[in-house]
Protein backbone atom coordinates (compact mmCIF):
# COMPACT_ATOMS: atom_id res chain seq x y z
CA UNK A 1 0.00 0.00 0.00
CA UNK A 2 1.44 3.40 -1.00
CA UNK A 3 1.77 6.10 1.65
CA UNK A 4 0.90 9.68 0.77
CA UNK A 5 1.62 13.12 2.15
CA UNK A 6 0.79 16.68 1.20
CA UNK A 7 4.08 18.58 1.26
CA UNK A 8 3.10 22.05 2.39
CA UNK A 9 3.64 23.84 5.66
CA UNK A 10 0.39 22.45 6.98
CA UNK A 11 0.31 18.70 6.49
CA UNK A 12 -3.18 17.19 6.79
CA UNK A 13 -3.41 13.46 6.50
CA UNK A 14 -6.26 11.12 7.29
CA UNK A 15 -8.84 11.79 9.97
CA UNK A 16 -8.49 11.08 13.66
CA UNK A 17 -7.88 7.48 14.65
CA UNK A 18 -6.59 5.94 17.85
CA UNK A 19 -4.01 3.72 16.16
CA UNK A 20 -1.22 6.27 15.85
CA UNK A 21 1.37 3.66 14.95
CA UNK A 22 0.18 2.61 11.54
CA UNK A 23 -2.66 4.52 9.95
CA UNK A 24 -2.49 4.87 6.16
CA UNK A 25 -3.38 8.41 5.06
CA UNK A 26 -5.80 9.29 2.30
CA UNK A 27 -4.59 10.15 -1.18
CA UNK A 28 -3.29 13.68 -1.56
CA UNK A 29 0.09 13.25 -3.23
CA UNK A 30 1.87 9.97 -3.79
CA UNK A 31 5.47 10.00 -2.62
CA UNK A 32 7.58 8.34 -5.30
CA UNK A 33 10.89 10.18 -5.54
CA UNK A 34 13.83 10.77 -3.24
CA UNK A 35 13.01 14.48 -3.31
CA UNK A 36 9.49 13.74 -2.07
CA UNK A 37 10.73 11.56 0.76
CA UNK A 38 13.32 14.14 1.78
CA UNK A 39 10.55 16.72 1.80
CA UNK A 40 8.44 14.51 4.04
CA UNK A 41 11.31 14.10 6.50
CA UNK A 42 12.02 17.84 6.33
CA UNK A 43 8.41 18.43 7.34
CA UNK A 44 8.88 16.16 10.35
CA UNK A 45 12.05 18.02 11.36
CA UNK A 46 10.18 21.31 11.00
CA UNK A 47 7.47 19.98 13.30
CA UNK A 48 10.01 18.59 15.76
CA UNK A 49 11.84 21.88 16.14
CA UNK A 50 9.07 24.42 15.58
CA UNK A 51 5.80 23.40 17.20
CA UNK A 52 6.62 22.08 20.65
CA UNK A 53 3.77 22.68 23.12
CA UNK A 54 2.46 25.75 21.30
CA UNK A 55 1.08 23.54 18.56
CA UNK A 56 -2.26 25.29 18.74
CA UNK A 57 -0.69 28.72 18.31
CA UNK A 58 1.94 28.29 15.61
CA UNK A 59 0.88 29.67 12.25
CA UNK A 60 2.02 26.56 10.35
CA UNK A 61 1.33 23.40 12.38
CA UNK A 62 2.09 19.95 11.00
CA UNK A 63 -0.56 17.26 11.40
CA UNK A 64 -0.59 13.50 10.96
CA UNK A 65 -3.76 11.42 11.25
CA UNK A 66 -5.59 14.42 12.67
CA UNK A 67 -3.00 14.99 15.42
CA UNK A 68 -0.31 17.63 15.82
CA UNK A 69 3.24 16.47 15.17
CA UNK A 70 5.83 17.91 17.55
CA UNK A 71 8.76 16.98 19.72
CA UNK A 72 6.94 14.54 22.04
CA UNK A 73 8.57 15.58 25.31
CA UNK A 74 6.90 18.97 25.27
CA UNK A 75 7.44 21.54 27.96
CA UNK A 76 3.98 20.79 29.35
CA UNK A 77 4.92 17.12 29.60
CA UNK A 78 8.23 18.18 31.11
CA UNK A 79 6.44 20.03 33.92
CA UNK A 80 4.35 16.93 34.58
CA UNK A 81 7.48 14.78 34.78
CA UNK A 82 8.99 17.19 37.30
CA UNK A 83 5.99 16.61 39.56
CA UNK A 84 7.06 12.96 39.86
CA UNK A 85 10.36 13.95 41.49
CA UNK A 86 10.98 15.47 44.91
CA UNK A 87 12.50 18.61 43.40
CA UNK A 88 9.62 21.08 43.87
CA UNK A 89 7.81 22.39 46.94
CA UNK A 90 4.49 20.71 46.21
CA UNK A 91 2.73 22.33 49.16
CA UNK A 92 2.87 25.63 47.29
CA UNK A 93 2.72 24.35 43.72
CA UNK A 94 -0.92 25.36 43.14
CA UNK A 95 0.03 29.01 43.46
CA UNK A 96 -2.95 31.22 42.51
CA UNK A 97 -2.03 34.66 43.93
CA UNK A 98 -1.30 36.00 40.47
CA UNK A 99 -2.91 38.36 37.99
CA UNK A 100 -3.25 35.40 35.65
CA UNK A 101 -3.72 32.23 37.75
CA UNK A 102 -3.11 30.05 34.69
CA UNK A 103 0.53 31.15 34.91
CA UNK A 104 0.78 29.41 38.27
CA UNK A 105 0.25 25.80 39.18
CA UNK A 106 -3.50 26.11 38.69
CA UNK A 107 -2.92 25.41 35.01
CA UNK A 108 -1.69 21.95 36.05
CA UNK A 109 -4.31 21.21 38.68
CA UNK A 110 -5.48 17.97 37.01
CA UNK A 111 -1.96 16.62 36.61
CA UNK A 112 -1.10 17.70 40.17
CA UNK A 113 -4.15 15.92 41.56
CA UNK A 114 -2.97 12.62 40.06
CA UNK A 115 0.80 12.90 40.30
CA UNK A 116 1.12 14.13 43.90
CA UNK A 117 0.66 10.48 44.87
CA UNK A 118 2.39 9.18 41.69
CA UNK A 119 -0.93 7.98 40.24
CA UNK A 120 -0.89 9.80 36.91
CA UNK A 121 -3.08 8.82 33.95
CA UNK A 122 -3.51 12.08 32.04
CA UNK A 123 0.17 12.87 31.46
CA UNK A 124 1.17 9.31 30.45
CA UNK A 125 -1.74 9.18 28.00
CA UNK A 126 -0.74 12.47 26.36
CA UNK A 127 2.91 11.47 26.17
CA UNK A 128 2.13 8.06 24.67
CA UNK A 129 -0.02 9.61 21.97
CA UNK A 130 2.50 12.29 21.07
CA UNK A 131 5.36 9.79 20.74
CA UNK A 132 3.40 7.46 18.50
CA UNK A 133 2.21 10.27 16.25
CA UNK A 134 5.87 10.82 15.39
CA UNK A 135 6.59 7.08 15.19
CA UNK A 136 3.74 6.56 12.73
CA UNK A 137 5.00 9.41 10.59
CA UNK A 138 8.55 7.99 10.61
CA UNK A 139 7.28 4.51 9.71
CA UNK A 140 5.51 6.01 6.71
CA UNK A 141 8.56 7.97 5.50
CA UNK A 142 10.94 5.02 5.87
CA UNK A 143 8.54 2.73 4.00
CA UNK A 144 8.43 5.19 1.10
CA UNK A 145 12.21 5.54 1.19
CA UNK A 146 12.59 1.83 0.48
CA UNK A 147 10.55 2.18 -2.73
CA UNK A 148 11.99 5.27 -4.42
CA UNK A 149 13.04 4.68 -8.05
CA UNK A 150 15.89 7.21 -7.93
CA UNK A 151 17.97 5.75 -5.09
CA UNK A 152 21.21 7.47 -4.14
CA UNK A 153 23.24 6.49 -1.11
CA UNK A 154 23.85 9.97 0.26
CA UNK A 155 20.22 11.04 0.51
CA UNK A 156 19.11 7.56 1.53
CA UNK A 157 21.48 7.38 4.52
CA UNK A 158 20.77 10.94 5.66
CA UNK A 159 17.02 10.34 5.62
CA UNK A 160 17.10 6.77 6.95
CA UNK A 161 19.70 7.67 9.58
CA UNK A 162 17.59 10.54 10.87
CA UNK A 163 14.37 8.53 10.98
CA UNK A 164 15.78 5.34 12.47
CA UNK A 165 17.72 7.06 15.26
CA UNK A 166 14.86 9.39 16.18
CA UNK A 167 12.40 6.49 16.26
CA UNK A 168 14.72 4.31 18.35
CA UNK A 169 15.39 7.14 20.81
CA UNK A 170 11.70 7.88 21.30
CA UNK A 171 10.87 4.20 21.83
CA UNK A 172 13.80 3.62 24.20
CA UNK A 173 12.65 6.56 26.32
CA UNK A 174 9.06 5.34 26.22
CA UNK A 175 10.16 1.89 27.40
CA UNK A 176 12.05 3.49 30.29
CA UNK A 177 8.84 5.18 31.41
CA UNK A 178 6.17 2.56 30.59
CA UNK A 179 7.91 -0.80 31.20
CA UNK A 180 8.40 -2.23 34.72
CA UNK A 181 12.08 -2.22 35.58
CA UNK A 182 12.01 -5.81 36.86
CA UNK A 183 9.57 -7.60 34.50
CA UNK A 184 11.06 -8.75 31.22
CA UNK A 185 7.73 -9.71 29.59
CA UNK A 186 6.35 -6.19 29.88
CA UNK A 187 8.27 -4.16 27.31
CA UNK A 188 6.22 -1.64 25.37
CA UNK A 189 4.23 -2.69 22.27
CA UNK A 190 5.25 -1.31 18.88
CA UNK A 191 6.05 -2.27 15.31
CA UNK A 192 7.91 -0.74 12.38
CA UNK A 193 5.54 -1.79 9.59
CA UNK A 194 3.70 1.21 8.17
CA UNK A 195 1.04 -1.02 6.59
CA UNK A 196 0.04 -2.95 9.72
CA UNK A 197 -2.89 -1.35 11.50
CA UNK A 198 -3.82 -3.75 14.27
CA UNK A 199 -1.14 -2.61 16.72
CA UNK A 200 1.89 -4.41 18.11
CA UNK A 201 2.60 -6.96 20.82
CA UNK A 202 4.33 -6.27 24.11
CA UNK A 203 7.96 -7.10 23.56
CA UNK A 204 10.26 -8.86 25.98
CA UNK A 205 12.58 -6.12 27.17
CA UNK A 206 15.63 -8.18 26.27
CA UNK A 207 14.37 -8.34 22.68
CA UNK A 208 13.29 -4.71 22.65
CA UNK A 209 16.70 -3.41 23.71
CA UNK A 210 18.39 -5.66 21.17
CA UNK A 211 16.14 -4.34 18.40
CA UNK A 212 16.38 -0.65 19.23
CA UNK A 213 20.09 -0.65 20.04
CA UNK A 214 20.57 -2.53 16.78
CA UNK A 215 18.80 0.26 14.90
CA UNK A 216 21.30 2.80 16.20
CA UNK A 217 24.39 0.65 15.74
CA UNK A 218 23.28 -0.11 12.17
CA UNK A 219 23.12 3.61 11.44
CA UNK A 220 26.56 4.09 12.99
CA UNK A 221 27.88 1.98 10.11
CA UNK A 222 26.56 4.42 7.49
CA UNK A 223 29.34 5.99 5.46
CA UNK A 224 27.50 9.20 4.57
CA UNK A 225 28.43 12.41 6.40
CA UNK A 226 25.37 14.04 8.02
CA UNK A 227 24.13 17.32 6.58
CA UNK A 228 24.85 19.66 9.48
CA UNK A 229 22.20 22.21 8.56
CA UNK A 230 19.52 19.53 8.17
CA UNK A 231 20.16 16.42 10.26
CA UNK A 232 19.51 16.35 14.00
CA UNK A 233 19.64 12.80 15.39
CA UNK A 234 21.78 11.42 12.55
CA UNK A 235 24.95 12.49 14.30
CA UNK A 236 27.52 10.07 15.71
CA UNK A 237 27.99 12.02 18.89
CA UNK A 238 24.26 12.00 19.57
CA UNK A 239 24.02 8.29 18.75
CA UNK A 240 26.85 7.56 21.19
CA UNK A 241 25.05 9.63 23.84
CA UNK A 242 21.78 7.73 23.33
CA UNK A 243 23.63 4.43 23.68
CA UNK A 244 25.41 5.63 26.83
CA UNK A 245 22.08 6.59 28.42
CA UNK A 246 20.52 3.31 27.31
CA UNK A 247 23.20 1.06 28.75
CA UNK A 248 23.27 3.04 31.99
CA UNK A 249 19.53 2.49 32.47
CA UNK A 250 19.54 -1.10 31.21
CA UNK A 251 22.42 -2.18 33.46
CA UNK A 252 20.25 -2.59 36.56
CA UNK A 253 17.09 -3.77 34.82
CA UNK A 254 15.54 -7.15 34.06
CA UNK A 255 17.27 -6.95 30.66
CA UNK A 256 20.74 -6.42 32.15
CA UNK A 257 23.78 -8.04 30.53
CA UNK A 258 27.30 -8.39 31.84
CA UNK A 259 28.84 -5.76 29.57
CA UNK A 260 26.23 -3.03 30.07
CA UNK A 261 28.33 -0.83 32.34
CA UNK A 262 31.45 -1.23 30.20
CA UNK A 263 29.40 -0.19 27.16
CA UNK A 264 27.93 2.77 29.04
CA UNK A 265 31.48 3.80 29.90
CA UNK A 266 32.69 3.40 26.30
CA UNK A 267 29.86 5.30 24.61
CA UNK A 268 29.84 8.12 27.17
CA UNK A 269 33.57 8.60 26.65
CA UNK A 270 33.23 8.47 22.87
CA UNK A 271 30.41 11.02 22.87
CA UNK A 272 32.19 13.49 25.15
CA UNK A 273 35.64 13.17 23.58
CA UNK A 274 37.22 14.96 26.51
CA UNK A 275 35.01 18.06 26.23
CA UNK A 276 34.81 19.94 29.49
CA UNK A 277 31.54 20.70 31.21
CA UNK A 278 30.18 24.14 32.06
CA UNK A 279 32.37 25.85 34.66
CA UNK A 280 31.11 29.45 34.82
CA UNK A 281 27.78 31.07 35.63
CA UNK A 282 27.44 32.30 32.05
CA UNK A 283 28.11 28.85 30.60
CA UNK A 284 25.67 27.21 33.00
CA UNK A 285 22.99 29.78 32.22
CA UNK A 286 23.50 29.44 28.48
CA UNK A 287 22.13 25.90 28.67
CA UNK A 288 18.77 26.93 30.03
CA UNK A 289 18.04 30.56 29.17
CA UNK A 290 16.41 31.34 25.87
CA UNK A 291 17.94 33.66 23.21
CA UNK A 292 15.90 36.52 21.77
CA UNK A 293 15.47 35.09 18.27
CA UNK A 294 12.62 33.56 16.33
CA UNK A 295 14.64 31.54 13.86
CA UNK A 296 16.93 29.21 15.82
CA UNK A 297 15.53 25.75 15.18
CA UNK A 298 18.64 23.59 14.80
CA UNK A 299 20.82 21.90 17.44
CA UNK A 300 22.80 24.32 19.55
CA UNK A 301 26.31 23.08 20.25
CA UNK A 302 25.85 19.46 21.28
CA UNK A 303 23.85 19.85 24.41
CA UNK A 304 20.35 20.89 23.48
CA UNK A 305 17.73 21.75 20.93
CA UNK A 306 16.10 25.16 20.75
CA UNK A 307 12.56 25.33 19.48
CA UNK A 308 11.12 28.25 17.57
CA UNK A 309 7.70 29.04 19.02
CA UNK A 310 4.88 31.33 18.07
CA UNK A 311 6.05 34.87 17.52
CA UNK A 312 3.81 36.72 19.96
CA UNK A 313 4.42 34.84 23.20
CA UNK A 314 7.27 34.79 25.69
CA UNK A 315 8.67 31.94 27.72
CA UNK A 316 6.62 32.79 30.83
CA UNK A 317 4.58 29.61 30.55
CA UNK A 318 2.91 28.08 33.54
CA UNK A 319 3.76 27.23 36.20
CA UNK A 320 6.96 29.24 36.61
CA UNK A 321 5.93 32.90 36.32
CA UNK A 322 8.29 35.62 35.12
CA UNK A 323 11.32 37.09 36.90
CA UNK A 324 10.39 40.74 36.25
CA UNK A 325 6.79 40.20 37.41
CA UNK A 326 6.51 37.43 39.95
CA UNK A 327 8.36 34.18 40.49
CA UNK A 328 6.05 31.31 41.33
CA UNK A 329 7.59 27.92 42.03
CA UNK A 330 9.92 27.02 44.87
CA UNK A 331 12.37 24.13 45.12
CA UNK A 332 11.96 21.54 47.83
CA UNK A 333 14.12 22.33 50.85
CA UNK A 334 15.67 18.86 50.53
CA UNK A 335 16.89 19.67 47.02
CA UNK A 336 18.09 23.20 47.69
CA UNK A 337 20.10 22.14 50.74
CA UNK A 338 22.18 19.79 48.55
CA UNK A 339 23.92 22.75 46.85
CA UNK A 340 27.02 24.39 48.32
CA UNK A 341 26.61 28.11 48.95
CA UNK A 342 29.00 29.06 46.13
CA UNK A 343 27.78 26.43 43.64
CA UNK A 344 27.30 28.18 40.29
CA UNK A 345 24.08 26.23 39.78
CA UNK A 346 22.59 27.88 42.86
CA UNK A 347 22.81 31.27 41.17
CA UNK A 348 21.58 30.04 37.78
CA UNK A 349 18.75 27.78 38.89
CA UNK A 350 17.37 29.72 41.89
CA UNK A 351 16.82 33.19 43.31
CA UNK A 352 16.20 34.26 46.90
CA UNK A 353 13.60 36.98 47.49
CA UNK A 354 12.63 38.13 50.99
CA UNK A 355 14.11 35.00 52.51
CA UNK A 356 12.29 32.64 50.13
CA UNK A 357 13.99 30.65 47.34
CA UNK A 358 12.34 30.44 43.91
CA UNK A 359 13.10 28.46 40.77
CA UNK A 360 14.56 30.55 37.92
CA UNK A 361 15.76 27.75 35.66
CA UNK A 362 13.93 28.07 32.30
CA UNK A 363 13.01 31.69 32.94
CA UNK A 364 13.04 34.32 30.24
CA UNK A 365 14.94 37.55 30.88
CA UNK A 366 15.09 40.95 29.18
CA UNK A 367 17.59 39.46 26.72
CA UNK A 368 16.04 36.00 26.50
CA UNK A 369 12.35 36.09 25.76
CA UNK A 370 11.01 34.09 22.84
CA UNK A 371 12.15 30.52 22.22
CA UNK A 372 11.83 27.28 24.14
CA UNK A 373 14.69 25.01 25.21
CA UNK A 374 14.85 21.24 25.56
CA UNK A 375 18.14 19.83 26.81
CA UNK A 376 18.66 16.48 25.15
CA UNK A 377 22.28 15.45 25.59
CA UNK A 378 24.79 17.04 27.93
CA UNK A 379 28.52 16.78 28.39
CA UNK A 380 27.76 16.78 32.12
CA UNK A 381 25.54 13.73 31.69
CA UNK A 382 28.22 11.91 29.71
CA UNK A 383 30.93 12.65 32.26
CA UNK A 384 28.75 11.43 35.12
CA UNK A 385 27.65 8.32 33.21
CA UNK A 386 31.31 7.45 32.62
CA UNK A 387 32.12 8.09 36.28
CA UNK A 388 29.23 5.94 37.50
CA UNK A 389 30.12 3.18 35.05
CA UNK A 390 33.72 3.11 36.29
CA UNK A 391 32.57 3.01 39.91
CA UNK A 392 30.02 0.25 39.27
CA UNK A 393 32.76 -1.85 37.65
CA UNK A 394 35.24 -1.16 40.45
CA UNK A 395 37.64 0.55 38.04
CA UNK A 396 39.98 3.44 38.76
CA UNK A 397 39.07 6.90 37.53
CA UNK A 398 35.59 7.41 38.97
CA UNK A 399 36.82 9.66 41.78
CA UNK A 400 38.93 11.73 39.40
CA UNK A 401 35.93 12.36 37.14
CA UNK A 402 33.69 13.16 40.11
CA UNK A 403 36.23 15.70 41.39
CA UNK A 404 36.62 17.18 37.89
CA UNK A 405 32.86 17.63 37.71
CA UNK A 406 32.37 19.06 41.19
CA UNK A 407 35.31 21.44 40.72
CA UNK A 408 33.66 22.83 37.59
CA UNK A 409 30.48 23.64 39.53
CA UNK A 410 31.89 24.65 42.92
CA UNK A 411 34.75 27.20 42.78
CA UNK A 412 37.57 26.23 45.13
CA UNK A 413 36.31 22.69 45.62
CA UNK A 414 39.04 20.64 47.29
CA UNK A 415 37.93 17.09 46.45
CA UNK A 416 35.53 14.42 47.66
CA UNK A 417 36.73 12.67 50.81
CA UNK A 418 33.74 10.42 51.49
CA UNK A 419 33.44 6.70 50.84
CA UNK A 420 30.20 6.57 48.78
CA UNK A 421 31.38 7.61 45.33
CA UNK A 422 28.30 6.25 43.56
CA UNK A 423 26.00 8.02 45.99
CA UNK A 424 27.86 11.27 45.42
CA UNK A 425 27.63 10.86 41.64
CA UNK A 426 23.86 10.33 41.91
CA UNK A 427 23.57 13.41 44.11
CA UNK A 428 25.42 15.47 41.50
CA UNK A 429 23.13 14.13 38.79
CA UNK A 430 20.10 15.28 40.74
CA UNK A 431 21.56 18.74 41.29
CA UNK A 432 22.74 19.19 37.71
CA UNK A 433 19.72 17.91 35.80
CA UNK A 434 16.96 19.21 38.05
CA UNK A 435 13.82 20.16 36.06
CA UNK A 436 15.22 18.69 32.82
CA UNK A 437 13.00 16.24 30.94
CA UNK A 438 12.67 12.96 32.88
CA UNK A 439 16.33 12.79 34.00
CA UNK A 440 15.86 12.70 37.78
CA UNK A 441 12.73 10.56 37.67
CA UNK A 442 14.53 7.89 35.62
CA UNK A 443 17.46 7.96 38.06
CA UNK A 444 14.98 7.43 40.90
CA UNK A 445 13.43 4.49 39.04
CA UNK A 446 16.65 2.72 38.09
CA UNK A 447 18.16 3.08 41.58
CA UNK A 448 14.95 2.15 43.43
CA UNK A 449 14.74 5.29 45.53
CA UNK A 450 12.24 5.29 48.40
CA UNK A 451 10.85 8.80 48.99
CA UNK A 452 8.22 10.60 51.02
CA UNK A 453 6.87 14.09 50.47
CA UNK A 454 4.11 16.43 51.51
CA UNK A 455 1.60 17.96 49.12
CA UNK A 456 -1.66 19.86 49.33
CA UNK A 457 -4.99 18.17 48.78
CA UNK A 458 -6.37 20.52 46.14
CA UNK A 459 -9.95 19.99 47.32
CA UNK A 460 -9.51 20.41 51.10
CA UNK A 461 -6.22 22.39 51.27
CA UNK A 462 -5.05 19.77 53.78
CA UNK A 463 -1.34 18.95 53.74
CA UNK A 464 -0.80 15.20 53.43
CA UNK A 465 2.23 12.93 53.31
CA UNK A 466 2.73 10.58 50.36
CA UNK A 467 5.27 7.76 50.08
CA UNK A 468 6.77 5.87 47.15
CA UNK A 469 8.74 2.70 47.84
CA UNK A 470 11.69 1.61 45.72
CA UNK A 471 9.88 -1.36 44.18
CA UNK A 472 6.53 0.41 43.82
CA UNK A 473 4.44 -0.30 40.71
CA UNK A 474 3.90 3.46 40.36
CA UNK A 475 7.46 3.83 39.09
CA UNK A 476 6.01 2.50 35.84
CA UNK A 477 3.45 4.58 33.94
CA UNK A 478 0.17 2.88 32.99
CA UNK A 479 -0.49 2.07 29.35
CA UNK A 480 -3.23 4.48 28.21
CA UNK A 481 -6.66 2.89 27.98
CA UNK A 482 -7.83 5.30 25.30
CA UNK A 483 -4.78 5.18 23.00
CA UNK A 484 -3.54 1.61 23.48
CA UNK A 485 -5.58 -0.88 25.51
CA UNK A 486 -8.87 -0.11 23.76
CA UNK A 487 -7.40 -1.02 20.36
CA UNK A 488 -4.67 -3.52 21.23
CA UNK A 489 -4.99 -6.80 23.11
CA UNK A 490 -2.04 -6.36 25.45
CA UNK A 491 -1.91 -6.52 29.27
CA UNK A 492 -1.83 -3.43 31.45
CA UNK A 493 1.20 -2.88 33.66
CA UNK A 494 0.90 -4.70 37.00
CA UNK A 495 -0.70 -2.70 39.79
CA UNK A 496 -2.68 -0.29 37.58
CA UNK A 497 -6.43 -0.48 37.19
Amino acid sequence: MKKNILLVLVVFLCGACSDFLNMPPKNTKVVYTMEDVRGAMSTLLFATTSSSYCKGYVSSPVMFNGEYVQYPFTRRNNVSSILYTNDLDLENFLFDDFANPSRGGQNFIKEYGEIKNWEGYLFPSDLWKEVFVSIGYINMVLKDLENVPDYNKTDYERIAGEGRVMRAYYLLRLNQLFAPYDKNDYGIPFNFDADVVQGGKRWKQTDLYKKLIGEITDVLEYETVPEESWNIFFNKRIMYAILAQTYQFKAGSCAAEEEDWSKAEFYAKEARKGARVESTIDEQAELTTVPLTKSTTKPHRFALLRFSLYAYGGNDYAPWGRPEQMLVQRPSKELYDLYDENDIRREVYFKEIDGKVYVTKWQCTDEHDINDVHILFRFSDLLLIEAEALARQGKDGALDLLNEFKSSKIPGYSGYTGSDIIGEILKERRKEFVYEEQMNWLDMKRTGASVSRTAKDEETDEIKTYTLEGNDYRYTFPLPADYELMYNNVPQNPGWK
